[in-house]
């Protein structure tokens, strides 16, 4: 299986292309937009191409590149309604979910975990609209509401779905904990950066944090026994080891940055979480991890 089809190449020529415009423009946040475009331009088709139809992947095609020019205009209503099918194509995908839980009733605990990685870029989408339209929900940081939008992207999408997929090659109590634990910590992260900035219930923060940590922690193991598993190639298990040890890191990186008010000395910097943390988890986790599922024939 050749996990690269030719429209990835594509997609790869016109990320690369926003990264070279991006960092001409020297934006505080561009390594922040570009990876986060790393995911709708690559990683998302990268796993879910071959079991869309025709029309959905030209419509996925269109929105994407949509997108990734909504970057390259000021923030405004005009940049907003470039990202606006982004958006829309996140919601049916979603809906589709919800639909086949109405027909198939509930799925199990490893198959609710991969379809969520459908679900939470969604909520990422709406995000990247408001950062888009230079609007400050509830009074965020135009910066928090971008991080905001990257973090349903990429520990919404990647996350839940490798979580799943071991949970299905290896069920135990230890794979079916992450995938619980990934469910709830997404959305407590970011319901615990709102208390923080509201000043209230500070306890949430390090708990949802602690919480999707632990669950992560499960993940990059079975990631690196994925690795040591004989029967697969040497190119799979490499890219099961480094997805493995690169979210190990990242999520250690977490912890510290999470409970920042409790041991200050632990945090990394903003700066330095997005640029690190943020790395490692798209590119040593993301990216490594899809192509060694693909090659490992997961589907």
């Amino acid at each position: 299986m050749n996990p690269m089809k030719p429209n990835s190449w594509i997609k790869l020529l016109i990320w690369l292309a926003v990264v070279w415009m991006l960092k001409a423009r020297a934006m505080e946040s561009s390594w922040v937009v570009i990876l986060l475009l790393f995911s709708p331009l690559l990683l998302m088709p990268s796993w879910f191409g071959e079991s869309t139809s025709l029309w959905q992947r030209k419509l996925y095609g269109a929105a994407v590149i949509v997108l990734a020019g909504s970057f390259l205009r000021e923030p405004g209503w005009e940049a907003a309604l470039f990202a606006l099918p982004w958006l829309v194509v996140r919601l049916l995908a979603a809906w589709d979910v919800v639909m086949e839980w109405r027909k198939n009733r509930q799925p199990s605990l490893p198959e609710g975990c991969i379809q969520a990685a459908t679900v939470f870029p969604a909520i990422g989408a709406a995000w990247i609209v408001a950062h888009r339209a230079n609007w400050t929900p509830w009074g965020f940081d135009p910066l928090i509401v971008l991080l905001t939008a990257a973090h349903f992207h990429h520990a919404g999408f990647t996350l839940p779905l490798m979580a799943g997929l071991n949970a299905k090659v290896n069920p135990g109590c230890w794979t079916r904990f992450s995938c619980v634990a990934i469910l709830l910590g997404v959305p407590l992260v970011a319901a615990g950066i709102t208390c923080t900035h509201f000043g209230v219930l500070p306890f949430v923060e390090p708990f949802g944090v602690t919480v999707l940590v632990l669950g992560a922690l499960g993940v990059a193991v079975s990631q690196i026994q994925r690795g040591l598993e004989k029967e697969c190639r040497a190119w799979v298990r490499l890219g099961f080891v480094v997805s493995g040890v690169s979210l190990l890191a990242a999520m250690l990186l977490a912890l510290g940055f999470g409970l920042r008010y409790v041991f200050p000395n632990l945090a990394l910097t903003m700066p330095q979480m997005w640029a690190i943390h943020g790395t490692l988890n798209v590119f040593g986790f993301g990216l490594c991890g899809i192509l060694a599922w693909r090659g490992r024939g997961a589907t």
